[in-house]
C-alpha cells in the first residue's frame, strides 16, 4: 500500500475520533494527516510527509483551534420564551384598556392588561393596537402604538 494511502486512512482515523469527542484536535491532525498524504502523493521522502503532517497539525492545534472554539463556544443568543418573550410584543385591545383593567388580544389568547402608567394613562378604546412592556403576574402592562 503506498504511502499516501496510509495517511488518508490514518486521516479518516482521526474524523472518525473528532466525532466522538468533537474537540477540533482531531480534526486538526487529520488536516496534518491529508497534507502528509499530499506530500506523498507528490513523491516527499517519508521524512518530509512526517514534518509536514506534524508541522500542519500543529500549527493547526495552536492557532486555528483556540479561534475555532471561541467561536463555537459563544453560541447563539439567548432565546427568549414564554412570559419572557412577550416584552415588546404587539396585542390589540379587546376592551377598554385603563390603568386599572382591561383585556387584550396578544398572540391569540385573551390577556388581562392594564396601562403602564410611566408612558400613558390615558385609557384606550376597543380595537386599538398597543405594545407589551412588561408582564406583572398574568396582566400586560401596555401602552398604545399610536398616542392617542
Amino acid at each position: 500500500m503506498s504511502p499516501a494511502v496510509l495517511w488518508l486512512v490514518a486521516a479518516l482515523v482521526a474524523v472518525g475520533v473528532e466525532l466522538l469527542t468533537a474537540d477540533l484536535t482531531f480534526a486538526l491532525i487529520a488536516v496534518g494527516a491529508g497534507a502528509a498524504a499530499g506530500t506523498a502523493a507528490l513523491g516527499g521522502p517519508l521524512w518530509l510527509q512526517a514534518v509536514v503532517g506534524v508541522g500542519v497539525s500543529a500549527a493547526g492545534i495552536a492557532f486555528v483551534r483556540p479561534i475555532a472554539l471561541r467561536h463555537l463556544r459563544r453560541g447563539a443568543p439567548e432565546t427568549r420564551t414564554g412570559v419572557a418573550a412577550l416584552p415588546g410584543a404587539r396585542g390589540r385591545t379587546a376592551s377598554e384598556v385603563t390603568a386599572h383593567d382591561g383585556r387584550i388580544r396578544l398572540r391569540g389568547e385573551v390577556w388581562s392588561a392594564r396601562l403602564d402608567t410611566e408612558v400613558t394613562s390615558t385609557p384606550v378604546p376597543d380595537g386599538v393596537d398597543v405594545i407589551v412592556t412588561r408582564i406583572d403576574g398574568a396582566t400586560a402592562l401596555v401602552y398604545p402604538v399610536d398616542p392617542l
